[in-house]
């Protein structure tokens, strides 16, 4: 665990950075420069480009991931045609997005022109988002097969927020019209694309190789079946992450998505080290089976549960001790019933995400073994169960439904992963550590809500964030609870040390 632990630090500084300016980005610019209905479109097309990205890969980000190791080892970088042929059949794959998008049109319109008029009005902007985010994800597959991570995640988790608070700022200061600013919405997606293939390109290793290698012409019938798999099994569970907010902009309508995006991204903070743990673990997992080295992934499998739970409800405790300063500061963009209601919203999916942390690794580790074909099938029940939920739960309690829909689906997901690995590997992630973990969690978290409100919101704020912090990370670190948190506090000390020197 030795590459993932540094990589981890240092891949997880970089997002932490970039979500400093996510936040600024999402709750301070947008909510002042945009409408709840604009925010809510924005949220939108984001949405359904990163689906159709997905889409019109056909397979060919998973096909990288599984197979890039074998074609590095059996393969001169002269002779290695993965590059070509991934990138080929993702070009036909964009081809056939736009050819479907013509042809079906009309029930899109239909679909989304009651509520949400604005989706329908610029939906022409899904078309240059879906290619740059398609682009930049198989430049990323190719990123972390050659140990990369740190650039790619720069780029996409730094690079890609700073270019959009650069634009917001011209748009307030311009003052230009609307369409101006969402055709300049996209420039950031293409900047670290073209910056990622740079990156790429000067390390040599990737070459444009027209013609089969005796690696694909062997393997061949394996990469279709396996990519196949676990495309519609990513492809599903996309929708399922997704399916909330296209259903809310069609049934509901854009200004509630535009309320439920704002909860949504404050959930997505305690995703920040899974982002990270995910880019560093894959290469290394698909290696690891590939040498049928059992005790590496169960180390793996392990110490990333303990260590992602750990960071997530240190995250989410900075969050929920201080929800309440959110929603005052948010006052000016939501109306009295979404202030009431937005705690409950962030509450639940922060749940929902920490419920998805705590069992760890565990679809990269069906992804990446030779039982894929399981990740297809629980991806499916998910989506449906998932829209099920969503559509009836939204019908019946509008916006906190949809929330509440995501944490059944992602418990009864992770139940059914974790449960599969069990059975079949013999393999688990918690230990007496998760317990005392999220005892330790809760005993900070009510501990630093005694407090009594200081003069304002931000003094409230960093108050309380750092009571939580002094509470809770001493405490982490004293009781060892994770050999990989425990090691980056050293290494940290270490370098700090040195230099005082």
């Amino acid at each position: 665990m030795g590459i993932v632990r540094k990589q981890s630090l240092y891949s997880s500084i970089s997002i932490y950075i970039g979500f400093a300016f996510g936040a600024f980005n999402q709750l301070v610019l947008f909510p002042r420069l945009l409408n709840a209905e604009q925010y809510g479109l924005k949220g939108l097309l984001i949405d359904v480009a990163t689906l159709m990205a997905t889409v019109a890969s056909l397979g060919a980000v998973p096909a990288i991931n599984k197979f890039f190791p074998f074609y590095k080892d059996y393969l001169t970088k002269k002779n290695n045609d993965l590059p070509y042929i991934t990138t080929i059949v993702a070009a036909i794959g964009f081809l056939l997005f736009v050819i479907f998008s013509f042809i079906f049109k009309g029930l899109i319109i239909q679909k989304f022109s009651g509520n949400s008029q604005l989706f329908i009005d610029y939906f022409y902007i899904v078309y240059p988002l879906t290619f740059f985010i398609m682009v930049y994800n198989l430049l990323e597959a190719f990123a972390w097969g050659l140990k990369k991570t740190i650039a790619s995640n720069f780029l996409k988790e730094n690079l890609l927020r700073v270019a959009t608070t650069v634009i917001l700022i011209i748009y307030a200061i311009a003052q230009f019209q609307f369409s101006t600013f969402m055709i300049l919405f996209c420039v950031p997606y293409a900047l670290i694309a073209v910056l990622l293939w740079w990156v790429i390109y000067r390390t040599d290793e990737l070459k444009t190789v027209p013609r089969l290698s005796s690696v694909t012409r062997r393997m061949k019938g394996r990469i279709m079946i396996f990519s196949g798999y676990v495309f519609s099994a990513n492809v599903f569970s996309l929708i399922a992450r997704t399916n909330d907010l296209l259903i809310m902009s069609s049934v509901i309508g854009l200004e509630a998505a535009g309320v439920y995006s704002i909860a949504t991204f404050v959930a997505s903070l305690i995703e920040v080290p899974q982002r990270s743990m995910y880019s560093i673990t894959t290469p290394i997992l698909s290696q690891a089976w590939k040498d049928r080295d059992l005790t590496k992934i169960q180390s793996i499998y392990s110490k990333s549960s303990i260590t992602l739970i750990i960071l997530g409800f240190g995250i989410f405790g900075v969050i929920w001790c201080s929800q309440h300063n959110l929603v005052l500061f948010l006052n000016h963009f939501l109306n009295p019933s979404q202030q009431a209601i937005i705690p409950q919203i962030i509450l639940v999916l922060c749940i929902a995400k920490l419920i998805d942390l705590v069992t760890g690794v565990n679809n990269i580790v069906i992804q990446t073994s030779n039982f894929w074909r399981f990740d297809f099938i629980s991806a499916i029940s998910f989506v449906i169960v998932s829209i099920v939920l969503t559509y009836i739960l939204q019908k019946k309690m509008a916006i906190v439904g949809a929330a509440y829909a995501t944490l059944i689906g992602v418990s009864l997901n992770n139940m059914v992963r974790f449960a599969f690995i069990w059975i079949k590997f013999g393999m688990q992630p918690l230990s007496y550590k998760t317990l005392i973990t999220l005892v330790l969690g809760v005993a900070c978290i009510a501990i630093t809500l005694q407090i009594p409100f200081a003069w304002n919101l931000y003094a409230d704020t960093i108050i309380r964030s750092i009571v939580f912090v002094i509470l809770y990370v001493p405490a982490v670190i004293g009781l060892r609870l994770s050999e990989d948190i425990n090691g980056m506090w050293t290494m940290v000390y270490e370098k700090i040390s040195r230099k005082q020197a």
